[in-house]
């Protein structure tokens, strides 16, 4: 199943328009959320989801770098760098504050439901932005 997922967004954002894009990443939100509806396997509804965020932004990052000159390329990496290190402290402060309210269990699939949900949330914010860039170069 999230080999689908990853092979659907891959072809997805390299063959199609940009409202079809953030169409294709809002009806992979929309899915995500109805495995999470069903209250079966959410932990794993949270986690591949997480991982098809994070093959959507190393995609949506490349799409949006083929399209500048040197200098923006430059840039957009140095952008990036940044970015990640702003991800990496989010996911930290998220870690401490989910093991804080489950008194110290990282283990359970509430943690780790709530932790990669979070995870997820953050990497497709960036994604879609990232999308939005691509689109308004010509």
């Amino acid at each position: 199943m999230l080999k689908n997922i990853i092979l659907t967004a891959i072809l997805t954002f390299n063959f199609c328009s940009y409202s079809q894009t953030i169409k294709k990443v809002v009806e992979l939100e929309n899915k995500y959320q109805e495995c999470l509806d069903s209250g079966n396997g959410m932990k794993k509804c949270s986690m591949d989801f997480y991982s098809t965020s994070d093959s959507l932004l190393n995609v949506a990052y490349k799409n949006l770098k083929i399209k500048l000159n040197t200098t923006e390329q430059t840039n957009l990496k140095i952008e990036q760098q940044k970015w990640l290190k702003k991800r990496d402290a989010y996911f930290k402060k998220v870690f401490l504050e989910a093991k804080t309210e489950n008194s110290g269990d990282t283990e359970s699939s509430d943690f780790q439901m709530f932790y990669f949900d979070k995870k997820s949330t953050y990497v497709i914010e960036r994604v879609k932005e990232l999308i939005k860039r691509r689109n308004k170069i010509k």
